[in-house]
């Protein structure tokens, strides 16, 4: 009897293997290209990392990126101080004093002082340096000034009473205005300069009175001022009376020393000016200039 050998099923076995062999191959190409993932990430590591090495430089090349990175932040920070400071300097108001001269002068200098500095001090080793002009009868006007916030601001007449030391009365300071003049008379080019003060008066017959009253120790306020060492104190000078003198037609008061040398002058070269000086000379271009100023022109 011939029996039937059933047929197996060849396209379900070569189904399984091919589906065997299919996972076996996916699986291999799959670690296939895990691996060369792998590798390609690696080597894109090393990749970056020889980038950034490069692009962070060799250590001395980085050091001297962090110097000069500190140098233009420094260099910035000094600028913009200067700047500032240029802008703060800019703002700061300079009062310009209005120089209305008392007399007519040839030279002007000044003198800025600060609020420790010794006014005769200062104004003694100023003349040594003021350079006159090549001509006769050279007046300097000498602007005495201070520094207050910044600010230069000329001293006002009781400021010069103060800062000079000298001992007049109050009633004689309040008479006076805050027109005044310090300044130095050369008489010849080659000479040196006399120095004078020059005191405008509100009310004449406060500071007739004043100076009268004065004369107690005005030698003694003057003497360093003036250089009036002249072998006596300034305690002697003061037992010294003082005595009138005529002086290109108008009346002055003059010290003697020992010796019987005028040492220092007083006078009112006109009814408001009262002129204080060491030198005959400076009193006489004193004169002669405030008549020429007061000549009212036809």
């Amino acid at each position: 009897m011939y029996e039937e050998i059933p047929k197996s099923n060849n396209k379900d076995s070569l189904k399984t293997v091919r589906t065997y062999l299919s996972d076996m191959a996916d699986t291999v190409r799959e670690n296939d290209i895990s691996v060369i993932k792998v590798a390609l990430a690696e080597q894109n590591k090393h990749a970056r990392e020889d980038l950034y090495r490069k692009a962070e430089g060799t250590p001395v090349s980085r050091t001297i990126w962090i110097i000069g990175g500190l140098i233009l932040v420094l260099v910035s920070i000094v600028g913009t101080y200067y700047v500032l400071q240029k802008k703060e300097k800019e703002n700061i108001p300079v009062v310009v004093v209005k120089d209305e001269a008392v007399i007519a002068y040839d030279e002007t200098s000044s003198l800025e002082i600060n609020d420790t500095d010794y006014l005769v001090d200062k104004l003694k080793n100023h003349l040594k340096q003021i350079s006159t002009s090549e001509s006769n009868n050279s007046i300097d006007n000498i602007l005495i000034s201070q520094n207050i916030n910044g600010v230069k601001e000329k001293l006002s007449v009781a400021n010069i009473f103060s800062r000079l030391n000298l001992s007049a009365s109050s009633s004689l300071i309040r008479s006076l205005s805050d027109l005044y003049m310090v300044g130095a008379y050369t008489k010849n080019a080659t000479g040196s300069p006399n120095l004078f003060l020059i005191f405008k008066s509100n009310e004449y017959d406060y500071t007739y009175a004043g100076m009268l009253d004065w004369e107690n120790t005005l030698s003694s306020d003057m003497f360093y001022l003036f250089d009036l060492k002249t072998g006596e104190t300034k305690l002697q000078l003061e037992t010294r009376k003082w005595k009138d003198v005529i002086i290109s037609n108008r009346d002055a008061r003059v010290l003697y020393n020992e010796e019987n040398k005028p040492i220092l002058y007083y006078m009112f070269a006109d009814k408001d000016s009262l002129v204080i000086t060491d030198n005959e000379d400076t009193l006489k271009e004193i004169i002669t200039r405030l008549i020429i100023k007061n000549v009212k022109p036809l």
